[in-house]
């Protein structure tokens, strides 16, 4: 059984919905999904083995990013290891119908110009089934957040603005999938303000869970602590350790919602000290404590068919 965590549905076209969802795939066993929709799909926490019908097999990770446009079947995997648990958001396109078995990709007829039409971008740049290791960028992650943040509040205009996120989504993705992978040295080497933020975002996000210093930060960077700590606040609005906080803290969501982790376990994986300093700045940033939050969302949870991620 899938587990639904948010959703939110009538965004209107392109769109049908985004959803927060997981399940549980157990140990030596597989979930298997026949997709007969068009999605995007945000891996938040996973560790499995995706098979897509006639196209491959992809080592799942936090962090990938999969493109499924067509019809086909899934199978996610357990490892030997044990137990799997799988947390992805998914944006659930309403579209054309897609092409059946057999069918080559790309035999929607696109509507409109894509950089006019959203539907018709859709359409041209999201053409063939695409796996994405390790694709989510620290805006992107931004965008996650900002979404399931809209999930939890229902504040006024929640589809106008989830909407915008998802827009922004989908062009993020389509970016990578045509940008080429930069050079670590031309990465490193002549980078503006807004090019060392991205950088050091990127890093925390990566480092979350270890005990960081300023000085790792600026070190992967290439910068002065005070050079780091200055530009990041100007361009932010946050100090690096705020932003860290966030992360940790979104993470430690995702572990509250869709794992069995004690709040100890969670406090540890997340890069929080004690289990006291993760529950107080928990309960700073989201208003109730770790152990309500998570039976608050517990009851918000609707059981599902596994419709696929």
């Amino acid at each position: 059984m899938a587990m639904t965590f948010h959703s939110i549905e009538r965004l209107g076209a392109p769109y049908a919905s985004v959803s927060e969802l997981g399940f549980v795939i157990p140990k030596g066993g597989e979930i298997h999904l026949v997709n007969v929709e068009h999605k995007v799909v945000f891996y938040l926490q996973a560790r499995c083995t995706l098979l897509i019908e006639g196209e491959g097999e992809y080592a799942i990770e936090a962090g990938d990013v999969v493109v499924v446009p067509r019809h086909c079947v899934q199978r996610y995997r357990a490892g030997a290891g044990g137990v799997a648990q799988l947390h992805a958001l998914k944006i659930l396109f309403s579209l054309p119908p897609l092409p059946g078995k057999g069918d080559g990709p790309g035999q929607v007829e696109e509507q409109g110009d894509p950089e006019i039409d959203l539907t018709a971008f859709i359409q041209h740049h999201f053409r063939q089934i695409r796996y994405l290791p390790r694709a989510q960028t620290a805006a992107m992650q931004e965008i996650l957040r900002a979404i399931r943040r809209e999930a939890e509040h229902h504040g006024p205009g929640i589809r106008h603005r989830v909407r915008a996120l998802c827009t922004n989504l989908v062009v993020h993705v389509a970016r990578r999938l045509h940008e080429a992978p930069l050079a670590p040295a031309t990465a490193a080497s002549g980078a503006g303000a807004g090019a060392v933020v991205v950088q050091a975002k990127e890093f925390l996000i990566r480092n979350h869970a270890r005990d960081l210093t300023l000085g790792e930060v600026a070190w992967s960077v290439k910068k002065s602590e005070e050079h780091l700590a200055r530009i990041f606040r100007r361009v932010t609005g946050q100090t690096v350790f705020d932003y860290l906080r966030t992360v940790r803290l979104e993470m430690a969501k995702t572990l509250l919602i869709n794992s069995e982790k004690t709040l100890t376990e969670i406090a540890s994986a997340t890069g929080f000290g004690s289990l006291a300093l993760f529950s107080r700045s928990f309960k700073q940033y989201v208003g109730i404590n770790p152990s309500g939050y998570r039976q608050q969302r517990s009851q918000a949870v609707r059981w599902l068919p596994p419709a696929s991620p």
